[in-house]
């Protein structure tokens, strides 16, 4: 679904796990990943090509668990099957 409110927020957490510095890039605009509003800011919704940086002394660690993030899609997929159960429990 894109860097919405919810995967933003999840990547932040998982950035401030790590002291090394995290980074995102569109093009140009470089984000903060240690910041849910700079995330926010590159408006990058589903498709968007971004470059992920990692310097430090974990940068290992923190890329692994980033790189996860995105490949498990934030975990939007288990989100939206949480989210139709619910939904339909409360129609019953």
């Amino acid at each position: 679904m894109g860097l919405h409110v919810r995967a933003a927020t999840l990547l932040c957490k998982a950035a401030m796990k790590y002291q090394s510095t995290v980074t995102i890039a569109k093009g140009s605009a470089v984000a903060d990943c240690k910041s849910c509003l700079d995330l926010l800011s590159l408006m990058s919704p589903q498709g968007t090509k971004l470059a992920l940086t990692v310097d430090g002394v974990d940068e290992s660690e923190a890329t692994k668990e980033i790189v996860n993030l995105f490949n498990m899609k934030f975990y939007e997929d288990e989100f939206a099957s949480a989210e139709s159960i619910a939904t339909s429990k409360s129609k019953v």
